[in-house]
């Protein structure tokens, strides 16, 4: 087997986010970090979190991210959270009903939450945000096209009137681009985004200060009322502020990084993958894989403008590619990376399936050459696979699929570009590209996102439609695994493997679950 060279992996997590802008769940691996002897929570002190870059903003509908969603859930809430087991639960909304027929859900707001600023919640802000979540973010639009109209009918209770019944939308307003902002921020609120001062929340913490590419400080905000439920973990249920300040630090290098970690100048950080096995060995520290992360794909150009809009010649991508291989380009341990064709991450139980994942095994570059012959491709042709540096990792594949698609008999170059020009690329310019490569959130909880791959045709989106209007998770799952085999089948992406998001943490921290990187409920040992 060939070796791709390595090199440090930046973090993959905001491609994912940047990307699809979708589900910003993530999730644990095993129980809390509590150590023998602990004597429960501590109220006070400061965490320091090692982060490899500035988030530039925490508006995540105006510039998505997962650092601002990560950032943004300490801050910001959500009309329903999902728990440790990705279902949704009720987090500012305290009861609701969703009518019979399925095309109109009511929700009645808690009446004990205020903003940072002091004022309460209203359903004004609720529905001021919606709206600017469906014409303002990827997932939102989805939804909007369901939705005739969101009103508040009183100061606490809210209606979604709706043009067809919706599945999955409780779960689709766990996303970090649905949060609730006050409406007086969002009046006239542009691309940019809301600015610093605006930044107002509900959640346990509020902003104090940023440093803008230093570091960003959060501090308890002492009148959050938290919810009752102790149980329910994930990002639901209690939410307890024990620390006094969460202070996030921008640690751009990576040895720095683990360095400033073992040296105990930075309490939590999630470095890359090829760090895994060296933090492991620490007795020093916790390294604890969650059980959310990112599905790597291929991404072939399905326009008709390249080859590849034959589904021919994306089925002879997909025999020629050789999986084990390209997953061992990401390196890390085996803890943190699976060889698997399906499309969710094990844990997120709703969303999973195996379906048409025999196809994921085949492996044939002889009869993968073949059928894009018969696809159309041309003697000498020569296929372009567009990546990034910014992100190693994909350029790492791509190397290695050009030494396969030669082997197989097939000419390609690579052209390299800045991220955002990649994205510009394959969204825009179809005669421009061939082959790209790509990670997703693989903890989503609908299948919203997949309609934003590429090449999603009128099958396809007949085979979301299916999950939005099932009447039940009988149905819903036939949807999924329906969903599932269309992908398998058409191939507007051809998954890789899977990568598992860890956090390496020193003994200081208690309480944290690893779920995401939020703190709240956790606390500093004295």
């Amino acid at each position: 087997m060939r070796t791709a060279p390595r090199s440090r992996l930046s973090i993959p997590i905001l491609v994912a986010a940047c990307l699809l802008a979708l589900t910003a769940c993530a999730g644990r691996s095993g129980t809390a970090a509590s150590p023998t002897g602990d004597q429960g929570p501590v109220r006070g002190g400061n965490l320091n979190v090692a982060v490899p870059n500035d988030p530039g903003s925490l508006d995540f509908v105006a510039k998505p991210n997962l650092l601002a969603a990560h950032m943004g859930d300490m801050i910001f809430e959500k009309l329903f959270e999902v728990d440790r087991n990705y279902e949704a639960r009720p987090m500012l909304v305290d009861t609701y009903e969703r009518a019979q027929d399925g095309l109109s859900y009511t929700l009645v707001l808690r009446k004990d939450v205020t903003f940072h600023d002091g004022t309460p919640l209203t359903s004004k802000d609720v529905v001021a945000s919606m709206k600017r979540w469906f014409t303002g973010n990827a997932t939102g639009k989805l939804v909007a096209t369901q939705v005739k109209d969101v009103t508040a009918t009183d100061d606490h209770t809210v209606r979604f009137q709706l043009s067809k019944p919706r599945y999955g939308l409780i779960k689709e307003l766990t996303t970090s681009s649905a949060a609730i902002y006050q409406a007086k921020a969002l009046e006239g609120t542009d691309a940019n985004g809301l600015k610093t001062e605006q930044l107002i929340g509900t959640g346990p913490y509020r902003l104090k200060s940023w440093d803008v590419g230093q570091k960003i400080v959060f501090e308890r905000y002492d009148k959050y009322a938290s919810r009752s439920e102790e149980d329910w973990g994930g990002q639901a249920g209690a939410k307890h502020a024990y620390l006094d300040t969460v202070t996030y630090l921008v640690v751009s290098d990576e040895d720095a990084l683990v360095n400033g970690l073992k040296a105990g100048r930075w309490d939590y950080a999630m470095p890359s993958n090829e760090k895994y096995d060296l933090l492991k060995a620490d007795p020093s520290l916790t390294v604890a894989t969650w059980s959310s992360g990112n599905v790597n794909f291929v991404l072939p150009n399905t326009n008709p403008a390249s080859v590849f809009g034959d589904v021919r010649a994306r089925q002879g991508l997909n025999l020629i590619l050789d999986k084990p291989e390209l997953n061992a380009v990401g390196g890390g341990s085996k803890d943190i990376t699976t060889l698997t064709g399906s499309y969710a991450m094990p844990a997120n139980k709703g969303m999973l399936s195996t379906a048409g994942t025999d196809r994921f095994q085949a492996h044939d570059p002889a009869e993968g050459k073949k059928l894009l012959d018969q696809a159309g491709l041309k003697p000498g042709q020569v296929l372009r696979i567009v990546t990034t540096k910014a992100y190693p990792q994909l350029s790492q594949w791509a190397v290695v699929i050009q030494q396969e698609l030669q082997e197989a008999g097939v000419e390609s170059k690579i052209e390299t570009y800045d991220f955002t020009a990649m994205l510009a690329t394959t969204k825009s310019r179809p005669a421009d590209w061939d082959i790209s490569l790509m990670m997703y959130n693989g903890s989503m909880t609908t299948p919203a996102q997949f309609a934003l791959m590429q090449g999603f045709d009128e099958e396809g989106q007949s085979k979301i439609a299916a999950y939005d209007q099932a009447k039940d998770d009988a149905e819903a799952r036939a949807a999924v695994d329906g969903l599932q085999t269309y992908i398998w089948d058409k191939l507007p992406g051809i998954a890789i493997s899977q990568s598992k998001f860890y956090a390496a943490y020193t003994s200081k921290l208690h309480g944290y679950d690893n779920f995401y990187r939020i703190f709240w409920n956790a606390w500093i040992a004295r």
